[in-house]
């Protein structure tokens, strides 16, 4: 999981949940993973180079998932930024994030916690998401979050992060993304930012928060 929270969130979730674990990997079977290049921009992106100035060994991931044209609400075609935001609510505001959400404390404005809010975000840069997540950069295709810790934290972190949100309408498909960098910014490590079992469990969650957001991108 890709949040500070990580071991609480986990304690919460019941280990005999067979069923709903079925439930789970037949609503993302869908959904692909892709080996991130090097070259990837995300890694010679500013912020990766400011937060990670050591450059540490990250925990890195991108799962995509494409759709028909077809299946997208029309209304939300005609405007490229509005499918965006939208994609990017409904990861924030989907029933994958809920338990997420319900854990925090220091629900202060201006930040986004309800799903009313979170849905009808432009998501600019300087939007806080439930104070562990901070908007970095918008651009035609693309939200970039920085999360790993309280957004209050601005310096380097021992855990830190990037996530990129993207949109991209391809021919017949529309391609939705979602891709994570993780690393310890502050000190020198030669350590991955988390141990084996909980990046297989944060790629599951990756996946979990993809769906939601393109389940509100549907028609209905």
């Amino acid at each position: 999981m890709p949040f500070s929270k990580t071991s609480k969130v986990l304690s919460l979730v019941p280990a005999g949940g067979v069923l709903a674990a079925g439930s789970f990997f037949y609503t993302t079977r869908q959904i692909e993973a892709i080996e991130l290049s090097p070259e990837d921009p995300i890694f010679q992106s500013k912020y990766h180079q400011e937060y990670n100035p050591n450059n540490n060994p990250t925990v890195h991931d991108l799962h995509i998932r494409r759709v028909p044209i077809s299946q997208i609400d029309p209304t939300l075609l005609q405007n490229p930024d509005q499918l965006l935001e939208r994609f990017s609510g409904g990861v924030w505001a989907g029933s994958a994030f809920a338990l997420q959400r319900s854990l925090g404390s220091n629900r202060q404005p201006p930040q986004l916690w309800e799903p009313a809010d979170l849905l009808k975000s432009k998501y600019q840069p300087g939007t806080i998401i439930t104070d562990e997540f901070l908007v970095l950069n918008k651009s035609k295709d693309a939200i970039l979050i920085r999360g790993g810790d309280k957004v209050s934290k601005a310096e380097l972190r021992p855990m830190d992060g990037l996530i990129e949100l993207r949109v991209q309408v391809k021919d017949e498909l529309v391609e939705f993304g979602f891709k994570s960098l993780f690393f310890q910014g502050l000190g020198r490590s030669d350590r991955l930012p988390m141990p084996g079992f909980l990046v297989w469990l944060h790629e599951q969650y990756a996946k979990a928060l993809l769906e939601s957001g393109v389940r509100h991108v549907l028609c209905e």
